[in-house]
C-alpha cells in the first residue's frame, strides 16, 4: 500500500523496520487492509538492553498483542468493535509469577498503561496459582471498554464473560494508523537450571463478534519454547562454510538500490517490494533487499528529518529519508567490522544488499531456513547484524508523534524450534552483533533457523539486519617444532602437533603421511613406541589464552630409501568425521622429513648462517657443528639468488665431530641485492646452507614472488628489513578466515608455503602479510586445474 504522509508536522503514521540487514519498519501505514493480527512474545527483561539467553533468576515478561483495525466485524454492523473481550494464560514451565507484581496492559513499546494486582479483588486482572483441576488456566484479565472484576470467577473458566468489556478500534488506546494495538503482560522469574527447557503458557485471547452472541472467537498464542543456558561468545576464527543463503547470508552486491533478484525465502505473513522508492515506500508488513535505506540513494547521511525539515532541498531535503524525514541513511555491512557499516552509496555503485524490512503490527517470524549438510556433533557459531534504522519514529499511545526512537527492535535467534538467545533492545547506535555457538546431535545433519521479533511494530521498530552467518570455530593445529628435519635413513623422528581450539570437542585425531608431494595421504601403522596413528585427547582449557589445548606426539622411523615423507594431522569431534568430507581439519604446516645416506652424505650441520652490512661490505657469520676431518666452507655470492660463484674458501677448524663460529668480510662492496651461501665440501660430498639475502639499502619488507593462481598450496618468499614473526591470513571476499598462521622470520629472504588448500572451492581470495606496523595484501586466484 502507498504510503502518503500528512502535510502536519504531526504525524499519525510512523513505524518501525528492520534489516536483515532484514529491516522491518513498522511504519503507521501498517498494512491497513489487515482486519486482525494476533502475535505473542516475551521479553527478557534482566537482559534487556544487552541481549543474550534466558539463565536462572532472570525476570522474563510475557505477552500477548492484538491489532484490530477499525473497519473489522462490519459484517455484523458492529463495525471496528468486539466484545466480551478477556484474556486467559497460565505461567511457562520452569517459572514463578514474579512476587509483588502486576498484571498488565502495555503499549507496544512496553510502557505499562493499566495494572492490576493478582488478586481475585475488585480490579480486571486475577492469578490463581492453583486452578482446582488439570488443565485451569491461572490468569484472566478482562480488556476493553466497561471492563470489570472477574468476581471471584476461576481464571479457567474461559465460558464466563463476566467483567469482560469492549474494544473499540481506533477508539481504545493504544491506538495506530487505522485501529488499535492492544497488548497484556506479566512476569515471571526463571526457576530452571541450565539445560532446562521453557515452554510457555496456552495463553489466549477470547471475544464475541455481538453484544449478545453466545459462542467465541479465539486467538491462540503459540507455546514457544526457550532453552535455559550459559552466555557463550564468539570466536574470533570462524570460518569454514558459511551456510547461510542469500549470498552467504550478505545479501550480494548490485548496482541499483533494490536488487533485480528476488529474495529465496519468503517471509510468513509479509510481502516482498522489489521496487522500494519515494512514491512506493516500504509500509508495515512489506520488506526489500535494498544496499540503501535513502529511497533516493543518497549518499549525505547528515539530510534533514521530521520535525526540523524547514522546507530544505537538494542533499538537505527529508525526502532523501524513508517516509519523507524518518530512516537514517546508510549502506549495509558486510566487509565492516564496527556499528558505523558501510557509507551509503549512490544509484551507479556497485555496493552490497541488506533486507529492509517494515515490521508487521503484530509479533511474527521474520526470518526462516533450513539449512543441510552440517557436521554431527559439531559446535557452530550462529550469528548476525542489526540496526535499528529510525531514530524518530515514536508515537504516543493517541498515535501522535514524539520523535523519538519509540519502539525498538527486540528479536529472538532460534534453532530447530528452541528459542536460544536474543537480541535485546537494539537502540539506534548503529550496527551490533549477536550470536551463540550451538552443538549439532550425535548423527544431526541440518538445523532450522530463525529470527523472530519479540516486539509489535508501530511508532518505531525499524530494523536492518545483514552479515548472517552459521560457520565453524575450526581448531589451530600447529607444527612443534615448526620446521623440517633431516635425519639419516633408519633414525627415529618425533612428529608433534599442538591442537588449540575454541571449543573442546575436538578430540578425535589421526596422523597421516605422504611421501609423493602430498598427492596421497596414507595412514601410517604403528610408531616406534607401538602407538597407533590415530586416537583420542582430552583438551584442558587455558585461560591465559582462552583455548582447549593438548598435543600429539608419535616417533616415526625414517624411511631407509632417499625420500621426503611429509606427515599431518587430522582432528575432528567423532571418529566419523575424520573421513566425512567438510568435517575434519588438518594442521595449518605439515612436517617434512628429509632422509639422507649418513654414510655417503656429509654430517656437518651449519646451525645458523647470518650476515649483515658493515660499512658497505658484506659481514657473514656462521657457527657448526659434526665437523670432519679435510671439510672446507666455500662462501658463495651471487647478484641473483640463482647463479652463485665462489669468492672464498675457509678451512674448518674444530676438527673431527667438533663445531665453531667462523666470520668471513666480503671485500667487495654489497649491492641492491647480494645473495650469500656457504658449500660444505669434504672429500667428494658437500652440503649447502640456507641463502643470507644483503644489500646496500634499507632492505623493505615485500613479497619477492608467490605461487598465484594455485591449486593446494601457496609459495611465498618474502623479504624481512629484520628478525621477527610473520602474521599471515588467507580469507574469502567475505573476509571469513580460511588460515590463519604465524611464521618466524628473519633479516633477509624468507620462504614458506600454505599447504592443504585443495579442498577449498574454486574463487577469489585475499592473503595478508604482517610483520610488525607492516602489513602486506595480495589477492589470489584458487582454481582446480593449472
Amino acid at each position: 500500500m502507498k504510503t502518503t504522509l500528512p502535510a502536519s508536522p504531526v504525524l499519525r503514521r510512523i513505524g518501525g523496520a528492520f534489516i536483515l540487514i532484514l529491516l522491518f519498519h513498522s511504519f503507521a501505514h501498517a498494512q491497513a487492509t489487515a482486519m486482525i493480527k494476533f502475535g505473542n512474545s516475551y521479553v527478557n527483561l534482566s537482559k534487556k538492553t544487552v541481549g543474550g539467553p534466558v539463565g536462572p533468576g532472570d525476570t522474563l515478561e510475557i505477552r500477548v498483542d492484538f491489532y484490530i483495525n477499525r473497519n473489522y466485524n462490519s459484517a455484523t454492523g458492529n463495525t471496528g468493535k468486539i466484545f466480551k473481550v478477556r484474556y486467559y494464560d497460565s505461567l511457562p514451565t520452569h517459572t514463578a509469577i514474579l512476587p509483588g507484581s502486576s498484571l498488565m496492559m502495555i503499549s507496544n513499546e512496553g510502557l505499562i498503561m493499566r495494572s492490576y494486582t493478582q488478586a481475585s479483588d475488585g480490579d480486571q486482572g486475577t492469578y490463581n496459582a492453583a486452578p482446582g483441576y488439570p488443565g485451569g488456566y491461572q490468569i484472566r484479565i478482562n480488556m476493553g471498554a466497561g471492563s470489570g472484576a472477574p468476581a471471584g470467577i476461576q481464571p479457567m473458566d474461559t465460558t464466563n464473560t463476566t467483567g469482560a468489556g469492549t474494544i473499540t478500534a481506533g477508539t481504545t488506546t493504544p491506538l495506530f494508523s487505522a485501529g488499535s494495538i492492544i497488548t497484556t503482560a506479566f512476569r515471571v522469574v526463571v526457576t530452571g537450571a541450565y539445560g532446562d527447557t521453557i515452554t510457555l503458557g496456552p495463553g489466549k485471547v477470547c471475544y464475541r463478534l455481538t453484544s449478545t452472541a453466545t459462542s467465541d472467537t479465539m486467538l491462540n498464542a503459540m507455546q514457544y519454547k526457550i532453552l535455559i543456558q550459559k552466555p557463550s561468545s564468539l570466536c574470533a576464527n570462524s570460518s569454514s562454510t558459511n551456510f547461510a543463503a542469500e549470498f552467504g547470508g550478505t545479501f550480494g552486491t548490485g548496482v541499483g538500490r533494490n536488487r533485480s533478484t528476488p529474495p529465496s525465502f519468503l517471509i510468513p505473513n509479509y510481502t516482498y517490494l522489489p521496487n522500494s522508492s519515494t512514491s512506493i515506500s516500504i509500509n508495515d508488513g512489506y520488506y526489500a533487499i535494498v544496499n540503501n535505506t535513502s529511497p533516493t540513494s543518497s549518499t549525505f547521511p547528515n539530510a534533514n528529518r521530521q520535525p526540523t525539515c524547514g522546507g530544505a532541498t537538494g542533499v538537505l531535503a527529508c525526502s532523501n529519508r524513508e517516509f519523507g524525514g524518518f530512516w537514517f541513511i546508510g549502506g549495509d555491512h558486510t566487509g565492516t567490522t564496527t556499528a558505523a557499516g558501510n557509507p551509503p552509496p549512490d544509484s551507479n555503485t556497485n555496493a552490497g544488499y541488506m533486507l529492509l524490512v517494515n515490521s508487521d503490527l503484530a509479533t511474527s517470524e521474520a526470518y526462516h531456513q533450513v539449512i543441510s549438510g552440517l557436521c554431527p556433533n559439531t559446535y557452530y557459531q550462529f550469528s548476525a547484524w542489526f540496526k535499528n534504522v529510525c531514530p524518530n519514529c515514536g508515537i504516543d499511545t493517541s498515535g501522535h508523534a514524539e520523535y523519538t526512537p519509540g519502539v525498538l527492535p527486540n528479536n529472538t535467534l532460534v534453532v530447530d524450534g528452541i528459542d536460544r538467545i536474543s537480541t535485546g533492545n537494539l537502540d539506534t547506535v548503529g550496527w551490533q552483533q549477536r550470536g551463540f555457538i550451538l552443538l549439532t546431535g550425535a548423527t544431526q545433519t541440518s538445523i532450522t533457523i530463525s529470527i523472530r521479533s519479540n516486539a509489535c511494530g508501530g511508532g518505531g521498530n525499524d530494523w536492518a539486519l545483514d552479515d548472517i552467518a552459521l560457520s565453524t570455530c575450526p581448531p589451530d593445529l600447529t607444527l612443534t617444532p615448526d620446521k623440517p628435519d633431516t635425519l639419516c635413513q633408519g633414525a627415529d623422528d618425533s612428529i608433534k602437533f599442538k591442537i588449540s581450539a575454541f571449543v573442546n570437542n575436538y578430540t578425535q585425531w589421526m596422523m597421516q603421511q605422504s611421501t609423493d608431494g602430498g598427492v596421497t595421504w596414507t595412514t601410517p601403522g604403528l610408531d616406534t613406541l607401538g602407538r597407533a596413528a590415530s586416537g583420542t585427547v582430552t583438551p584442558v582449557y587455558d585461560a591465559s589464552s582462552g583455548f582447549y589445548l593438548d598435543t600429539v606426539t608419535r616417533y616415526y622411523r625414517v624411511s631407509s630409501t632417499a625420500t621426503v615423507t611429509i606427515y599431518r594431522l587430522i582432528v575432528a569431534s567423532t571418529v566419523a568425521n575424520l573421513t566425512a568430507n567438510g568435517c575434519f581439519y588438518t594442521t595449518n604446516q605439515p612436517k617434512y622429513v628429509n632422509g639422507t645416506n649418513c654414510q655417503v652424505a656429509l654430517p656437518t650441520t651449519i646451525l645458523s648462517f647470518r650476515g649483515q652490512v658493515r660499512e658497505g661490505l658484506g659481514n657473514l657469520q656462521w657457527t657448526t657443528s659434526n665437523e670432519v676431518e679435510n671439510l672446507v666452507y666455500n662462501v658463495m655470492r651471487s647478484d641473483d639468488g640463482v647463479h652463485f660463484t665462489a669468492i672464498a674458501t675457509v678451512p674448518a677448524i674444530a676438527g673431527s665431530g667438533g663445531g665453531a663460529a667462523y666470520v668471513f668480510n666480503d671485500p667487495k662492496p654489497v649491492g641492491l641485492q647480494t645473495y650469500y651461501r656457504i658449500d660444505m665440501v669434504a672429500a667428494s660430498v658437500h652440503r649447502s646452507s640456507n641463502i643470507v639475502l644483503l644489500s646496500n639499502s634499507n632492505l623493505q619488507f615485500e613479497v619477492r614472488s608467490i605461487l598465484n593462481p594455485f591449486t593446494d598450496h601457496i609459495n611465498i618468499e618474502l623479504t624481512a628489513p629484520a628478525d621477527g614473526v610473520a602474521s599471515i591470513s588467507l580469507t574469502d571476499m567475505y573476509g571469513r578466515y580460511i588460515r590463519r598462521i604465524r611464521q618466524p622470520v628473519t633479516q633477509g629472504l624468507n620462504s614458506f608455503t600454505i599447504y592443504d588448500l585443495r579442498s577449498l572451492p574454486s574463487g577469489t581470495y585475499a592473503l595478508q602479510l604482517q610483520v610488525g606496523d607492516q602489513m602486506i595484501s595480495k589477492k589470489l586466484v584458487k582454481v582446480i586445474n593449472l
